[in-house]
């Protein structure tokens, strides 16, 4: 079962306190442990994230069965360690089981080498810490942070917001490509379900398919046809394998959704008689096996709803001729949150992804991030500040570029902030000139390329890219990546103070030697 370590003791033989790290390693590793480390030293913070954690992750454990080995300090010295290293699981599982350091953190003493945690130890156990708990544990350390410098130092904070695109593990999407991935995906999920309920067909699903990805591939094909001009031609190159595609695709789907009606008017039944039923370890189990069986419901009829919408976008846009909005396009199936950004980056057209925006002090730890789905940044600019500012309440400066611009915005910003930082679009009236020259302005745009500093690290360490699938996952990927920054940030701050304190006793003991010579 699942225990909680008193962070107050030692980890198997070895205190946290105690671990020498190499602090003038350059890697990212012994930055982002002395962060760690520094929170377990400092006890009010220790004590906050320990309750955090105790209550967001123990409630979700079965505490009959659990998940042997791992406490919930080590499910968090992993779960930033993957992010801040920027690493995958296998990488994460190799640093849990031979890398020194880690393993005492983990708590694990040399003695207990052969102790290891497996790839699907930590798999399990990762997820279970979520975005909202990450946040929370993210505003403790950002405190933390600031214990490190005077009070003139942080009495005001000047912060300073922008926004990047994080991409997501998806094709480049074509109707062709989403209409595949709708109708495999049904395919795949009922014909695991299909025995179970005596539905015939689905013996063949894998054949199945394969014709439909073989379909695909003629239809795509066809595309390097490219005389618009002659209809009929054209129809005949390109309409032909689409048709063919489209009719075969249709009439697998069709099948799944009657076939989805008949075993969802057979869960219904079941449940009605397992209702009647005493309670019992089979009553248990078989609502457990009823409660599987409608998710499975819920996710074929996804595929299906995504591989209809397909088909009919796929007739008006190809035999209609109808260019498709952009609202009504899907762009990844397995993650329908993938948005199409244009940011106007040279070079880069459109980004496949979820904008996400941050929001940094002058210090260099990130006050507060937000997910953008299908937001713009003029449209957060307010709400983002007043929700940091919740947080924070002595940020006294704001710094945003052009994009985050309206002249709404900045009126209510002046209610909020001392100090605004924030260019006009487009020309510049007498007024527009006279602001952004006044001190005020100044102030609050100090160091804003700062900003984009600290984006260039949160994309250097897992946040160019989200290699997970669900929203919640991709998330909780976002808030990781914002603490394993900040603990990374924490660890340079304190190995700083540490070289300064270093280097005045050199000092003073040269100054030493030197009197006493003369």
């Amino acid at each position: 079962m699942r225990f909680y370590k008193n962070p107050q003791g030692k980890l198997g033989e070895i205190n946290i306190s105690e671990i020498i790290l190499d602090k003038k390693n350059q890697d990212d590793v012994p930055r982002i442990l002395t962060g760690l480390q520094t929170l377990h030293n400092d006890k009010t913070t220790r004590e906050v994230v320990m309750q955090i954690l105790t209550k967001e992750v123990l409630p979700k454990i079965d505490k009959k069965v659990g998940r042997k080995g791992m406490d919930i300090w080590s499910i968090f010295v992993l779960s930033t360690l993957r992010l801040g290293a920027n690493i995958d699981f296998c990488r994460l599982t190799d640093y849990a089981s031979s890398h020194r350091e880690v393993r005492a953190f983990l708590g694990f003493s040399l003695m207990m080498w052969d102790e290891k945690y497996s790839l699907q130890t930590i798999k399990n156990n990762i997820p279970l810490i979520t975005s909202a708990t990450m946040d929370a544990i993210n505003n403790a350390i950002v405190k933390l942070g600031h214990k490190q410098f005077t009070e003139s130092q942080t009495k005001e904070l000047k912060a300073k917001g922008d926004s990047f695109v994080m991409k997501t593990k998806v094709e480049y999407p074509t109707d062709i490509g989403l209409l595949e991935d709708g109708s495999v995906g049904a395919i795949m999920e009922i014909s695991e379900i299909a025995n179970s309920y005596s539905l015939s067909g689905y013996r063949q699903s894998i054949s199945t398919i394969n014709k439909i990805k073989k379909l695909r591939f003629r239809a795509q094909q066809s595309r390097k046809f490219r005389c618009k001009e002659d209809k009929e031609k054209y129809l005949e190159k390109i309409g032909k394998p689409h048709r063919k595609l489209m009719n075969f695709a249709a009439k697998n789907i069709r099948k799944v959704e009657n076939d989805i009606k008949v075993i969802a008017k057979k869960v219904a039944e079941e449940k009605e008689v397992l209702a009647q039923k005493i309670n019992g370890a089979t009553k248990i189990k078989e609502e457990k096996r009823i409660t599987r069986i409608e998710q499975k419901i819920i996710k074929i009829n996804y595929f299906v709803t995504e591989a209809v919408k397909q088909l009919n976008q796929m007739e008006r846009r190809i035999f209609n001729g109808e260019i498709i909005p952009h609202d009504e396009k899907t762009f990844s199936v397995y993650k329908p949150y993938t948005e199409w950004i244009n940011k106007g980056k040279a070079g880069v057209p459109v980004e496949l992804g979820v904008k996400v925006c941050v929001m940094e002090d002058q210090l260099g730890f990130i006050l507060n991030h937000r997910v953008m789905y299908k937001e713009t940044d003029d449209k957060i600019a307010v709400e983002f500040l007043k929700d940091t500012q919740e947080l924070f309440p002595n940020i006294n400066s704001i710094s945003y570029d052009r994009g985050f611009w309206s002249k709404v915005n900045f009126e209510a910003m002046k209610e909020l902030v001392a100090y605004i930082g924030m260019p006009k679009k487009g020309k510049l009236s007498k007024d527009d000139k006279v602001r952004q020259d006044s001190e005020g302005y100044t102030i609050a745009r100090e160091k804003h390329p700062a900003i984009e500093s600290a984006i260039n690290a949160l994309q250097q360490h897992g946040c160019d890219f989200c290699p997970d699938y669900s929203q919640d996952s991709f998330e909780r990927y976002t808030s990781t990546a914002i603490v394993s920054r900040n603990l990374i940030r924490l660890g340079d701050v304190i190995i700083q103070k540490e070289q300064k304190r270093l280097d005045r006793k050199k000092y003073t003991f040269k100054s030493h030697i030197l009197s006493k010579a003369a």
